[in-house]
C-alpha cells in the first residue's frame, strides 16, 4: 500500500476548498494500492499542538521555517511515498535550499514565465532550477497554466513534469435570503462594484482607493464600492488608515468593507448581486478563481491588462481590462457606469466547464498515482 499525503497546514482563502474536492473525488474513485493522508490545518495542531497559531501570527520568513518544519516532521511520521503540497510559494524556497526527503508534487502559484524579463524573474528561474536539482519533485500543477507549462516544459521537460489544471469554481448555490443592496444600503440608482478576496497590495486594494479618490462626483453618485475580504497580515493597518482618508477626502464614495471570510453562499450571493468585479491586481502573472466564480453568474470583471489575467480575461470574454494604475482604474470605472463591459456567453460558459473542481482534483490525482 503507497501512502500519499497531503500536505497543506495553513488556512484560508482557496485551501479549504481545494483540500474539500481532493477528498470527494478520492471518496468517488477507487485508487487502487494507495491511501492518502490530509495534514491541513483542521488537524495539525494534533500532529503539532501550537502550530496552528504560530503560523497565523507569524511573519513571512518565519512561517517558512515553520512550515518547513512541519514539513520534514510530517514525512518523517508518516513516512510517504509522495507528497502533494496544495501550495508550493511559502516552501519553494526551502526546498530548493535543502531538498526533501521523498517524491514531491505541488501546486505553484507564480507562473514565472508571465513575468517581465527582469530581476524577479531571473531569481524565480534560478529558484526552480535550483528547486528542480536539489529536491526530488515529479510534478508541477499551474492554475490555468496552459502557455507557461509549455515554456517550462520544454526546458525542464526532463526532470519533471508542469501540468496546467483549471482553477476551480465554487459549486455553492447562492444565499436565497441574502440582498446586497438591503444589506449595505445601496439605492437602485447605482452600480454596485465588489472587491473579494484577501484584501492585499498585491490585488490592487492600495490602487483601487487611490483610483476612488479620482472619480468624478457623478460617477461617485452613481456607483457603490464592497471590500469582502481579510486582509492580509500586516496589511490592515495601512488599509484601514487609507480608508479613514478617502472617507474624509470623499465623503461621497459609498464604501462598505466587510473585513471577514464569508460562506460560500453569501459569496455566491455576492458575485450574482453585484454589477462589476474588481481586480486591479498589481501580480497578474498569478491566476484566480475570481475570474470562474464572476463567469459562473455571468458578471463582467474589469483586471489587468498585462499577464496570465489580462489573456484569461481577454480570451474567454470576461470583462475589461486597463493598465493597473489609478487613473487608468477609475477610467475604467466611468467607463463601466456609462456601459457596462461585455461578457461573451459562450466562451464564458466555457471557461466554467473547464473549470470545474472534479476536473481540477482529477488531474491532479490521477498525475501522482502515475508516480507512486
Amino acid at each position: 500500500m503507497k501512502t500519499i499525503l497531503i500536505f497543506e497546514p495553513l488556512s484560508g482563502g482557496h485551501r479549504a476548498n481545494f483540500i474539500r474536492w481532493l477528498e470527494e473525488c478520492i471518496a468517488q474513485n477507487h485508487h487502487v494500492g494507495c491511501q492518502f493522508v490530509f495534514l491541513t490545518d483542521s488537524n495539525v495542531d494534533e500532529f503539532c499542538p501550537g502550530s496552528k497559531t504560530a503560523l497565523a501570527n507569524a511573519g513571512r520568513l518565519k512561517k517558512r521555517k515553520i512550515l518547513y518544519g512541519l514539513f520534514k516532521q510530517a514525512c518523517k511520521h508518516f513516512d510517504p511515498d509522495h507528497v502533494l503540497i496544495l501550495e508550493l510559494t511559502h516552501l519553494e524556497l526551502s526546498l530548493a535550499l535543502h531538498g526533501a526527503p521523498c517524491p514531491v508534487s505541488a501546486i505553484l502559484f507564480v507562473q514565472y514565465p508571465e513575468l517581465p524579463r527582469g530581476l524577479k524573474f531571473f531569481f524565480k528561474h534560478w529558484k526552480t532550477r535550483r528547486l528542480l536539482y536539489r529536491a526530488p519533485i515529479k510534478n508541477i500543477f499551474l492554475l490555468n497554466g496552459e502557455k507557461s507549462c509549455e515554456w517550462l516544459n520544454e526546458r525542464f521537460g526532463s526532470r519533471v513534469r508542469f501540468i496546467p489544471v483549471p482553477d476551480p469554481v465554487s459549486q455553492a448555490i447562492p444565499e436565497p435570503d441574502y440582498s446586497i443592496r438591503d444589506s449595505c444600503g445601496i439605492n437602485l440608482d447605482r452600480k454596485i462594484f465588489l472587491f473579494f478576496g484577501a484584501i492585499s497590495l498585491r490585488k490592487g486594494a492600495g490602487v483601487l482607493l487611490k483610483a476612488l479618490q479620482l472619480l468624478p462626483l457623478d460617477v461617485a453618485a452613481k456607483s457603490a464600492f464592497i471590500f469582502c475580504g481579510e486582509p492580509e497580515h500586516g496589511y490592515r493597518k495601512i488599509f484601514e488608515r487609507s480608508c479613514a482618508r478617502l472617507r474624509m477626502a470623499r465623503p461621497d464614495i459609498h464604501l462598505n468593507i466587510e473585513s471577514q471570510f464569508v460562506s460560500d453562499g453569501r459569496m455566491m450571493a455576492l458575485f450574482e448581486q453585484s454589477d462589476i468585479i474588481l481586480m486591479p491586481y498589481i501580480r497578474p502573472e498569478y491566476s484566480s478563481g475570481i475570474l470562474a466564480l464572476a463567469a459562473k453568474v455571468r458578471t463582467p470583471v474589469i483586471g489587468p491588462a498585462a499577464g496570465l489575467l489580462g489573456r484569461l480575461i481577454q480570451q474567454n470574454g470576461l470583462g475589461a481590462v486597463c493598465l493597473i494604475r489609478p487613473e487608468a482604474v477609475a477610467k475604467s470605472i466611468a467607463d463601466a457606469i456609462q456601459c457596462l463591459p461585455a461578457v461573451d456567453a459562450a466562451l464564458c460558459s466555457a471557461f466554467v466547464q473547464r473549470s470545474r473542481p472534479e476536473v481540477f482534483a482529477s488531474v491532479i490525482l490521477d498525475a501522482i498515482r502515475g508516480n507512486v
